[in-house]
C-alpha cells in the first residue's frame, strides 16, 4: 500500500476524434478522510454508458486497491484506461476533499466539449481542488492550458519512476453499470478558476488551428496495481 493521496489514470490510445490523432484520455482519484477513495471521469457525450452531455461517472470504494481496480475493470464498459501514477501531497499542506467534492458535482453537469472542457480539464480541477492548488509531489500540478493534450499532459505529471504503474488486470464486473451520480452528496461548486469574476481565473486554452501531432507516453516498467 503506498502513502499516496490521489491517483490520475491514463488510457494512452484514445480517442480517435475530430481526424485528430490518438490524444489520451484521464481521469482521476482521490483519498476520503475515512480511507475510502473516490475514483470518476468524464468519458464524453457519446460514451454508450453515458447522460448523453458528458459521459460522467464517479464510484466510492473502500480503498486504494479497489479504485484501481475500478479503472482496471471500465474496460468492460468501452471506456479503457492502462497506467496510473501516485499523487500524494505536498509536506505541509493538506489535502481538501469536500472541496474535491464539490468540485466533481460541478464538473457532472458541464456539457462536454473536445477542447476546453474534456477530460483532462476535469480531471485537473477535482485534483486541483484536493490539493489546494494542485500541491503534489513538492511540485504543482501542470496547467492543462499548456498541456491540452492529455498523453502530454500525463507525461507532464512528474512523480517518481516508483509511483508510475501499470493499472492490475480487469476482473469480471458483478453488476450492471450505473453512474452512480447519487453518491455525490455535496453541492456543487464552479472552483474559483474557473469563475470569470475571480482573480484566479485560469482562461482555457483556445482550440489548436492546426492538427496536433501524437504524443507518445513510455510504459511503466513497474508491476500492476503495486504501491511504492
Amino acid at each position: 500500500m503506498s502513502q499516496a493521496n490521489a491517483i490520475v489514470v491514463l488510457c494512452p490510445k484514445r480517442p480517435d476524434l475530430a481526424g485528430q490523432p490518438l490524444l489520451g484520455h484521464v481521469g482521476w482519484g482521490f483519498e476520503l478522510p475515512d480511507g475510502q477513495w473516490m475514483v470518476g471521469a468524464v468519458e464524453g457525450d457519446g460514451w454508450s454508458n453515458g447522460n448523453g452531455m458528458n459521459g460522467f461517472w464517479s464510484r466510492r470504494v473502500p480503498g486504494e486497491r479497489q479504485a484501481t481496480q475500478v479503472f482496471a475493470n471500465m474496460v468492460h464498459q468501452g471506456a479503457e484506461y492502462n497506467y496510473f501514477k501516485y499523487l500524494t501531497m505536498t509536506s505541509q499542506v493538506w489535502p481538501d476533499p469536500d472541496a474535491a467534492l464539490r468540485v466533481m458535482a460541478w464538473v457532472s453537469a458541464q456539457p462536454y466539449q473536445l477542447f476546453g472542457r474534456n477530460c483532462m480539464n476535469s480531471t485537473y480541477d477535482v485534483l486541483r481542488a484536493f490539493s489546494r492548488g494542485g500541491h503534489f509531489n513538492g511540485k504543482i500540478l501542470p496547467n492543462p492550458d499548456f498541456n491540452w493534450i492529455p498523453n502530454g499532459w500525463f507525461n507532464a505529471i512528474q512523480v517518481p519512476q516508483s509511483d508510475y504503474h501499470h493499472l492490475p488486470p480487469a476482473s469480471q464486473p458483478v453488476q450492471a453499470f450505473a453512474a452512480a451520480q447519487e453518491e455525490l452528496q455535496a453541492a456543487a461548486e464552479c472552483p474559483d478558476w474557473r469563475n470569470p469574476e475571480s482573480e484566479n481565473y485560469l482562461p482555457v486554452g483556445e482550440a489548436p488551428n492546426e492538427a496536433v501531432e501524437a504524443v507518445e507516453v513510455p510504459p511503466p516498467v513497474n508491476a500492476a496495481g503495486v504501491g511504492g
